[in-house]
């Protein structure tokens, strides 16, 4: 999964227009309790776990009923009411944050519900959309805490917007989820429940921005985080935001108040595996009226290389993962050998994304000359010519997908027709030369190496994500096929820290990302139709349209593509006009061809182990990041069964 984005660009939610749009429901997906209770859990239950009725019996917690807001949010559970206790055991690649995001801190104003197809209250009891998309209110749970037992109100939101947002130390750049034209939002407070933020001009896709995984803004405990602040402690230094900054991580900061299930017991940093334990003030319930969560402790692994990840997933120590470094076609023979000796099953997810691999060549380059050649769409052509995709789908992803460009899913509602993905898909060397010269670059050296402008070999560094071992492997297959058109193709492999790093200073020649947002979820987030926040290819394109710095001004087609946008998908809750504008902004990506895809992707799949329940089935789940699954599928419901 793609983030080109650093955490603390996640944190401070400056990275990227986030979120999407309503999905086509699964009507096979009932979040209906089965009520027959034959094959249920047999252990009672009570009101909360035995953990925290200790602890009130011992006078170290209040009771149930006064850490519980008004309204607590009720949370059916998918098969069974479940039990208290058990530790889910979970894994990741390296440090990358992103599982733990979309497992156990996922809890924003809003949500998708587990169908993916609408968006429901969560921490607001419940929203208004005012003024076409122009104001919007939130109602708070009355009686809400902070895991620390201090009340959570409506001033924690302005406080963040008044000393946070509009801290430029803080904030030097606005999110564009919270501003039109440049001009933010304004959020007020009408007494302690209700929040008002309210837009220059319709900002149609709001709500859609708030619920996925990186939203605009973190909910932040002010009255924890003034002594850090320099408005509210003078004696602090004059670099106090950096200390700042590192107090609101809450994958760090384990004494960061939080609203999430789970908070952790040690730092994300702190050796290799980090735990997190049951908030004692959470805010949802089940049918009977017990809080949430069920499981006590979720604790995570951390693996430097995928091979000891996947060995531990098929020895059964893994009961919850669907990550693409390790759920992915490649592996599926060696985990499905596992399944019963592991006591685990491979559960089908559905893919949003529309590629495997998308080639970005980085069209701002620091090197001018290379900047020049990537411009050149012949070049572009050229290259993705020169790329036997059938190849890479056979011996890399198990003859699983087709060839297809960086274009929006076939199933897309606003799409009609699929010349866009199937544009010089074709594996032709001859027309891959035809279009290398018509760029300009025809000469070769004696040892068949094509020359540039500047009369030496042409060599394109792709830099690659050591977490995505199919890429690498597919990069091997294009740089045998660059290398007949005389092209050398070199791959630099690095830790998605390293790279998200690169990224951001500019520095790269030529990089990969998953061919994420590739069905509806691209209407709030069209990364790959033009250059915006959390693409790939163009950074200080991105940067002219998201008012970071340095920028360069895009090409006057892609300010169309910027425009389109703006005026008639963020400033039309209409979806009639956003299907329309999207349309048109489709068709100018199809014709400049920004960036090179491979193909579509196959089926990908979630290992669940057979002690963990209330996890949705075959095909009701997606590996997106936009409607963060497995959290929006209500984690906090999944039970531990241990006589499973």
């Amino acid at each position: 999964m793609s983030m080109s984005v650093s955490r603390r660009q996640i944190l401070m939610g400056s990275a990227s227009v986030t979120g999407l749009a309503a999905l086509s429901g699964c009507s096979f997906f009932s979040t209906d309790p089965d009520k027959g209770s034959d094959n249920g859990p047999k252990q009672a239950k009570g009101k909360e776990a035995p953990a925290l009725a200790a602890k009130v019996k011992s006078g170290d917690l209040p009771p149930v009923a006064e850490r519980l807001p008004k309204n607590p949010r009720v949370i059916t559970p998918l098969q069974k009411v479940g039990i208290y206790g058990g530790t889910l055991r979970t894994v990741l690649e390296s440090t990358d944050p992103s599982w733990l995001w979309m497992t156990v801190t996922n809890d924003h104003l809003v949500t998708w519900d587990p169908t993916y197809s609408k968006i429901i209250e969560n921490v607001a009891e419940k929203f208004e959309v005012l003024e076409d998309g122009k104001v919007y209110v939130f109602h708070l749970r009355e009686g809400m805490r902070w895991s620390d037992g201090e009340p959570f109100t409506s001033q924690d939101l302005t406080w963040w917007y008044e000393n946070v947002l509009l801290n430029k130390q803080l904030t030097p750049v606005i999110p564009s989820a919270l501003k039109i034209n440049n001009e933010p939002v304004k959020v007020t407070a009408d007494g302690d429940w209700q929040v008002t933020f309210t837009f220059p001009s319709p900002q149609a896709l709001f709500l859609q921005q708030l619920t996925p995984h990186g939203p605009p803004f973190w909910l932040l405990p002010q009255h924890y985080l003034k002594q850090f602040h320099k408005k509210f402690n003078p004696d602090l230094p004059d670099d106090w935001s950096e200390t700042f900054l590192s107090k609101i991580d809450n994958l760090e900061n384990v004494d960061l108040p939080v609203l999430s299930a789970w908070v952790p017991k040690n730092p994300h940093g702190d050796g290799g595996r980090q735990v997190w334990e049951r908030n004692p003030f959470y805010w949802k319930v089940d049918t009977d009226g017990s809080q949430l969560p069920y499981i006590d402790e979720v604790a995570f692994t951390f693996f430097n290389e995928p091979n000891p990840l996947l060995l531990s997933a098929a020895n059964g120590d893994v009961d919850l993962y669907m990550r693409q470094e390790v759920t992915i076609p490649k592996n599926r023979p060696v985990l499905s050998d596992g399944q019963q000796t592991g006591k685990y099953k491979l559960v089908g997810v559905k893919d949003p994304n529309h590629n495997t691999i998308g080639i970005c060549l980085n069209l701002t380059s620091k090197d001018s000359a290379k900047r020049a050649m990537y411009q050149k769409k012949d070049f572009r052509i050229g290259l993705s010519y020169a790329i036997n995709r059938q190849q890479i789908i056979d011996l890399v992803y198990q003859r699983q997908g087709r060839p297809w460009q960086t274009a929006p899913r076939p199933d897309v509602p606003f799409y009609s027709g699929e010349e866009f993905g199937t544009e010089y898909t074709e594996f032709d060397l001859g027309k891959a030369a035809q279009h290398l010269s018509a760029a300009g670059y025809s000469r070769k050296n004696s040892a068949g190496k094509l020359l540039g402008e500047d009369g030496k070999p042409i060599v394109i560094s792709v830099l690659c994500q050591s977490r995505y071992p199919d890429m690498i492997d597919a990069m091997q297959f294009v740089k045998g096929t660059w290398a007949k058109v005389g092209i050398e193709l070199r791959i630099d492999t690095a830790s998605p820290e390293l790279v998200s790093e690169r990224l951001t200073a500019n520095d790269y020649d030529c990089t990969l990302d998953k061919g994420e947002l590739g069905y509806v979820d691209l209407i709030a987030d069209p990364r790959w139709l033009f250059s915006t926040g959390g693409s790939s290819y163009a950074p200080l394109w991105s940067n002219w349209y998201e008012g970071g710095s340095p920028r360069e001004a895009p090409p006057q087609a892609m300010q169309k593509q910027m425009s389109i946008y703006r005026e008639r998908v963020i400033g039309s809750s209409d979806q009639k006009t956003q299907y329309a504008a999207l349309k048109e902004i489709i068709d100018i990506a199809k014709d400049e061809f920004w960036t090179i895809g491979v193909s579509l992707p196959g089926d990908p799949f979630c290992i669940v182990s057979d002690r963990t329940h209330n996890v949705p089935g075959d095909g009701q789940m997606w590996i997106s990041f936009k409607a963060p699954y497995p959290a929006i599928t209500n984690v906090t419901t999944y039970y531990i069964d241990p006589q499973s």
